[in-house]
């Protein structure tokens, strides 16, 4: 038969002598190979989340200087297309003879139809 095992809760009884066996069974020889392994994972996760932000950067950089540069070579070599009455005969431009007209305030309707 077994013994009345409830300890009063005046005593503190030291349990750890009696997980050594399970501890014992429970160890596992590939832990610290393990753990060196997981530290190296960690490492290298690291280093490859470094790598691709700056790639990432670089690479929208670089696209937005090679766009730029794209850009301006295109609007330099094109033809500008302007309005035929800004011109004259010649085909020169006529600064003084264009007229701009600005309305200012509302625009009273007389229509009342």
């Amino acid at each position: 038969m077994q013994r009345h095992t409830t300890i009063p809760s005046e005593k503190k009884v030291d349990l750890g002598d009696l997980n050594k066996g399970v501890e014992l069974l429970l160890r596992n020889p590939k832990a610290k190979e393990q753990l060196q392994q997981s530290q190296w994972r960690r490492k290298m996760e690291q280093a490859i989340i470094a790598l691709s932000i700056m790639v990432g950067f670089l690479t929208l950089g670089l696209g937005l200087v090679v766009g730029y540069l794209v850009r301006g070579y295109i609007q330099d070599t094109t033809i500008q297309y302007s309005h035929p009455e800004m011109f004259d005969a010649n085909g020169n431009p006529l600064p003084d003879e264009l007229l701009a007209i600005r309305f200012e305030g509302e625009l009273k309707e007389t229509d009342d139809d």
